[in-house]
Parts: C-alpha cells; sequence; structure tokens
C-alpha cells in the first residue's frame, strides 16, 4: 500500500486561521514570539503546551483571542480546507492571497480546486473527522515534506481497514512520525473529531521535525471467540457438561494462541501438528467405546479419542480462532475430518488422526480414504 502524505498534521492547526510560515521548498520559518502562559487554557503542565508554542511560532495556529487558545473545541471541515490551502501555498511558494468572500472559505475552495486539494464535502460547517482531516491536508503535500522514520505494516493500525478511502493518508502521516495512536496498538479512532488541542499536537511535529516520533506498533493480544459465540457449539458439545466443555475450550485456547497471528495455511498446519503430537506421545489413545471419545473433552482431558472426537477437538481449535469448517461425516461410522474453505476459495482438509492436512484433492475426498 502506498501511503499519504504527512500533511494531515499541518493542516490540524493551519485550520485554526494560522498564517502561512511555510517558506518555498518546505523550510519553515518562525513569524511570531510565543510568550509561556500567553493562552490562560495552556498551562506549562498541559499534554499539548509544548505543540501550541511551535504551532503559534510558525504562524500555523493562534489562539480565539489573544489570551484564549481554545484547545477543546472541534476544528470544521472549512478550516481543515483553509489549513490545506495555506500549507499548499507556503510549501510551493506561490504566494497565493485569499480574498475575503462569501462564504468566508470561499476563495480557499477555488484555490484547493485549482490545485489538487480534497474540496468536496456536503457541509463545511461542520466538525471535521480524523478521516478526512487525514485526506484533507494529505492532498497538500509532497511526498518529500515528510520522509518516512518508521515503518508501519499494512493492516498494522488496528481500526483502519487497509480498504478505507482514507488508509493511504492515514499511514504516511504514521510512518513520518506524525501521528502516533491513541495507545501502544496505534488506534486511531477515524471518526471522532479533531479538537484544536490536537491538531497542535500534530502542527508542532509538521513543523518541527526535531519532534517527530519514530514508533513501532504493539500487535492486540490474541482474543478468542467465546464459548458461546462458536459457530459449531451444538456439534463441538456433543455430551459435555459445561464443565467438561470449559476444559475442552481451555485447552484449545492455549493451543491456537500462539497460532493466531499466522497465515490460514500455517494456523492450520499447526492444528494438526499439535493434536497429532499428542497422539503420538502417548496423551491420547484411540478407542470408540470409553466415554468422551467422540468429543473435545476426551481428547483434551480424558486423553481418549476416536477420529470424530479428533474432528471435533480440531473444530473447536478452528472455532475458537474464528474459522468456519464442516465436520465431514458426522455422526457416521466412517472416517471423519474437518473441511475448511480458504481466502483463495479452494478447500483444505485438517486431519490429525488421518496424517493429511493441505489441499481437498476433489470434493469431499480425502487423499487417504
Amino acid at each position: 500500500m502506498k501511503k499519504f502524505v504527512s500533511l494531515l498534521l499541518a493542516a490540524v492547526l493551519a485550520a485554526s486561521l494560522g498564517v502561512t510560515a511555510l517558506a518555498a521548498g518546505g523550510s519553515l520559518k518562525k513569524v511570531n514570539t510565543y510568550t509561556p502562559g500567553q493562552f490562560t487554557d495552556v498551562t506549562a503542565g498541559l499534554w499539548c503546551a509544548a505543540n501550541v508554542q511551535v504551532a503559534y511560532e510558525y504562524g500555523i495556529m493562534g489562539g480565539k483571542t489573544t489570551t484564549y487558545f481554545d484547545t477543546e473545541s472541534n476544528l470544521t471541515v472549512a478550516q481543515a480546507i483553509v489549513m490545506a490551502c495555506r500549507l499548499h501555498s507556503g510549501y510551493v511558494g506561490d504566494g497565493a492571497e485569499f480574498a475575503a468572500a462569501d462564504p468566508w472559505y470561499q476563495s480557499y475552495l477555488t484555490y484547493a480546486a485549482d490545485n489538487g486539494i480534497l474540496w468536496k464535502y456536503d457541509a463545511y460547517d461542520v466538525p471535521v473527522s480524523r478521516a478526512a482531516f487525514a485526506m484533507i491536508l494529505g492532498s497538500a503535500l509532497p511526498d518529500e515534506a515528510l520522509p518516512v522514520i518508521s515503518d508501519i505494516e499494512d493492516g498494522a493500525i488496528p481500526d483502519v481497514p487497509e480498504e478505507a478511502g482514507y488508509a493511504e493518508a492515514v499511514y504516511r502521516l504514521y510512518d513520518a512520525g506524525v501521528l502516533t495512536g491513541n495507545d501502544a496498538l496505534g488506534t486511531f479512532t477515524p471518526f471522532s473529531y479533531i479538537t484544536r488541542g490536537a491538531a497542535a499536537a500534530i502542527i508542532g511535529r509538521m513543523a518541527d521535525p526535531s519532534l517527530r516520533k519514530a514508533i513501532t506498533l504493539e500487535k492486540a493480544p490474541f482474543t478468542p471467540v467465546p464459548v458461546s459465540q462458536l459457530q459449531n457449539l451444538t456439534s463441538l458439545k456433543k455430551k459435555c457438561t459445561d464443565a467438561e466443555f470449559q476444559a475442552a475450550y481451555n485447552a484449545a485456547v492455549e493451543l491456537v494462541t500462539p497460532l493466531a497471528d499466522l497465515p490460514r495455511e500455517d494456523q492450520l498446519y499447526g492444528i494438526a501438528v499439535a493434536l497429532r503430537q499428542m497422539v503420538d506421545s502417548g496423551k491420547v489413545s484411540y478407542t470408540t467405546s470409553t466415554a468422551h471419545y467422540n468429543d473435545p473433552y476426551g481428547y483434551f482431558v480424558a486423553g481418549v479419542s476416536s477420529c470424530a472426537g479428533c474432528t471435533r477437538a480440531t473444530g473447536l481449535c478452528l472455532n475458537v480462532l474464528g474459522i468456519s469448517y464442516e465436520h465431514v461425516n458426522e455422526n457416521q461410522w466412517s472416517h471423519q475430518w474437518c473441511r475448511v474453505k480458504m481466502d483463495d476459495g479452494s478447500y483444505w482438509i485438517c486431519d490429525a488422526y488421518g496424517l493429511y492436512c493441505g489441499p481437498e484433492p476433489a470434493p469431499y475426498q480425502h487423499p487417504y480414504f
């Protein structure tokens, strides 16, 4: 995925009617002198105080009044477009002048349309979402304005789907060290609004590269599908009591947790190998006469199983990972196994007892039975 320009950040603060401070070539010039405490709502200990100072000194943002910055109010779509226009104009050094108009932002809309800046929206005097803000501001600066300092893998931001229209803009800003996410996982909250304080934080990093932060996102811990939501719960539970099934479920969770982030093929291989190892090591014995021989409690806890029990133990592992499957030949005196549809539309067999995990030779046909 090609990730968009880190401009989103700069846009954040510029939207507040700041003077353009970007010089041609992308270098910033300080145009204001900031006195700590000049804004009564920006105390020395405020989380965004240093960034407010930078945004003010570079003329990208000003206060709502000479003494009040207003960190908590939201930016509007119009302000985001205004910021994008000022950033673009300052960066390219075209000396653009934005004449008074009705509505007040009309000259900015005209400039945006002429310079490839996103500007078409249904409403302008409404709060701008973080996703829309990233796209608007990301369209204002070229890639070289925000060099990559973090290598964020595609799909790593937990609430930004790769196919989302705003994903490129967001990833470009993360890569540039301008956006760092709301937590260690990198959560972005694309549909929440941008406050002036948050905008100042972004602008500070846009204006002063030394404030940018290279990050490595943590992966969210694996969350197994709960018992009540297992797709094949009725088949899996068979005649187990709640306590027995919970014990089998806990064992399945332990088995699949190391496989959670692997590709589907590796998950199936991992399950089949782990379950087969339980047989080869003597932890599970084949039977069709002992209690629980055909359910996952027998396989994981009691140590007894038929191919039906192995299939249900396999199916439980698959369901815990959120993988759908078919129980082939269920409740028949015939060999049984799990049939899994893969992402490419093909089907795989996952069969620890039958010593096979791989593509299905033909629909519902096992290579060994």
